[in-house]
């Protein structure tokens, strides 16, 4: 399987969180549903899968990095698992973790490499997991928070704020751009990702995934267009390199439909 590379985290930083006063609960969040499975990465005994996501609760604080979070329902997830013989369908375990990765907007989950091996009992080429519709993840519950998630507050945004969030979110036009710029980030080999061919090669994997023969003239073109602005020599320098360009144009994206969100359920509206 594709190889990546974990951050290494510093004393200082692990210091700093120890120390830091506890918080209230942070938001809970929606992933953007991907039927076709967004591909895990491996290296090191550990597999990662960048996930899509946008905040359920406007008032509650932003999710910081490596906040563990944990499904409504584990059913919402599959594992993918291609080997020899075919594709594998799985139910997801709970070897499967989330943590928030970059604010609301990405949310990693990881698996051991065991794992996935005995749930797939046998060689695996590549995995991805499946995000079913509706799925939601819950922030871990901290025994010092000061303001945690009521069970009033986390029915009324599983029943009611979820469902809402479906009908605007997860069918927006714009969502099939975020899905398919989510699958190039998840596909691009960690090292040696910066010439043309790879990047070329990898983007139009990533829109094959996503759209499979179905896009529209007008979903081509807008797909297109982001790769052309993060392909360019000057963004790649001023972004220092399309990986991270395309990160922030996938978090930019799912923001502007997360405030659709929000402007379309606000009273009044």
């Amino acid at each position: 399987m594709r190889a990546f590379h974990i951050p290494l985290v510093f004393t200082a930083f692990v210091f700093i969180a120890i120390t830091r006063p506890a918080q209230a609960a942070p938001q809970i969040i929606a992933l953007l549903p991907n039927e076709v499975g967004v591909p895990f990465t491996c290296a090191d005994g550990q597999c990662l899968a960048e996930l899509s996501s946008y905040c359920l609760q406007r008032g509650r604080p932003i999710p910081r990095r490596g906040k563990v979070y944990n499904p409504v329902a584990l059913a919402d997830f599959e594992l993918l698992l291609q080997g020899p013989e075919g594709t594998r369908i799985v139910a997801a375990t709970d070897a499967l973790t989330f943590a928030g990765k970059r604010e609301f907007m990405s949310m990693a989950a990881t698996i051991d490499a065991e794992a996935l091996q005995a749930l797939a009992g046998g060689p695996i080429e590549s995995a991805a997991l499946r995000v079913r519709p509706g799925a939601t993840l819950l922030p871990e519950h901290d025994a010092r928070d000061p303001n945690p998630l009521t069970e009033k507050e986390i029915a009324y945004v599983r029943d009611w704020r979820r469902k809402q969030a479906a009908e605007i979110v997860d069918i927006a036009p714009g969502a099939r751009t975020v899905r398919t710029l989510a699958q190039f980030l998840n596909l691009l080999p960690a090292a040696g990702m910066g010439d043309p061919e790879t990047v070329t090669a990898t983007w139009r994997d990533a829109v094959r995934r996503e759209f499979s023969g179905t896009a529209s003239g007008a979903e081509m073109a807008k797909v297109e267009a982001e790769l052309e602005r993060c392909d360019s020599s000057g963004t790649r320098y001023s972004y220092m390199g399309v990986r991270r360009c395309i990160e922030f144009r996938h978090d930019d994206l799912i923001r502007d439909l997360n405030i659709e969100y929000w402007i379309a359920t606000q009273p009044g509206s």
